[in-house]
């Protein structure tokens, strides 16, 4: 017993120590590595479409009515995997690279308006055979999500804004607003230290991703700083209707989550858009920022999944 013993900890010891390594001399592929496993044990699958909008990377899993997760700008779908784990068990779920973002190529100009979002999320949908769905979107996906809403009622089962959505005017100016409005601020990261900067507006205290992942992600978007600059700039200046005008015309029942620490757009917000949704429910979260399905992913996970289950 004890050699069998000293053999499993010999082979769990080189096992760790070949991960180090593997770490320093490859961490790009450790990092992709780390994240598939993350998605395995999550109960997704990673896949890709082929669709009019170009490759589309997306996860997928679980069974039962099916829910679209739409991340913000800059952001990703693993965003969502943490969050998933509550809903994949009777939901069928696909957290998507929105055409342009993520692992999916950068589009033309003129793709990243609000419009032709909506357009190309319905032709990725379509391509992967999605009839009728929930929504539940971050920050720019819920303005996306409110146009879905309003110009497909029959095929937008539901929408949950999980985290402040464009389009909503606070009555309170958070001071992120303000510098937009002043200095012409944006979330556009082109160094480290500007990763680092906006990760501390994005949540109180940022949750733990691995140093390899974070490192593979902050490289990737610095190094696509040029282009972001133009999609920020395209992005919004594209909002022709704004989520709180359109509020009054989504009929389908509809969640707000909501974080007192959000930074991005104040919580005052909330109650507006509450008051301006037809059917809507609203749920407050301590402890996160702009983000929840990062900084509160049991929480926002939960109040969607008792949302999604009320509908039943």
């Amino acid at each position: 017993m004890a050699k069998k013993l000293f053999i499993l900890a010999t082979a769990l010891l080189l096992t760790g120590l070949a991960a180090a390594a593997a770490l320093r001399v490859w961490p790009a592929q450790s990092a992709r590595a780390m994240i598939s496993a993350f998605v395995y044990v999550s109960g997704l699958s990673a896949k890709q479409a082929e669709t009019k909008a170009g490759t589309v990377h997306y996860l997928e899993g679980g069974e039962g009515e099916t829910v679209v997760l739409l991340h913000g700008i800059f952001a990703r779908k693993e965003h969502w995997i943490d969050m998933t784990r509550q809903l994949s068990g009777d939901y069928h779920v696909i957290a998507l690279d929105l055409p342009g973002f993520g692992d999916n190529s950068v589009l033309p100009e003129g793709e990243y308006a609000y419009a032709e979002q909506a357009q190309n999320l319905m032709a990725v949908l379509d391509t992967l055979g999605v009839e009728r769905f929930h929504l539940a979107a971050n920050s720019m996906g819920g303005q996306i999500a409110g146009l879905l809403a309003t110009q497909f009622p029959e095929r937008v089962a539901s929408v949950a804004f999980i985290g402040s959505p464009v389009g909503v005017s606070s009555p309170r100016e958070s001071k992120f607003e303000a510098a937009m409005r002043t200095e012409q601020k944006t979330l556009v990261a082109d160094s480290p230290e500007a990763f680092e900067q906006r990760n501390a507006l994005l949540f109180p205290e940022k949750p733990y991703v691995p140093a390899v992942i974070e490192d593979l992600w902050a490289g990737q978007e610095i190094a696509n700083a040029k282009a972001n600059r133009r999609i920020w700039k395209e992005v919004n200046g594209s909002v022709a209707v704004p989520l709180q005008e359109l509020a009054g015309r989504i009929t389908q029942p509809s969640l707000i989550v909501w974080c007192r620490e959000d930074r991005i757009f104040d919580p005052s917000g909330a109650p507006v858009l509450a008051k301006a949704l037809p059917d809507a429910q609203l749920v407050w979260l301590d402890e996160c920022g702009h983000v929840p399905m990062l900084d509160q992913p049991a929480g926002s996970g939960r109040a969607l999944r008792a949302f999604l289950d009320s509908q039943q």
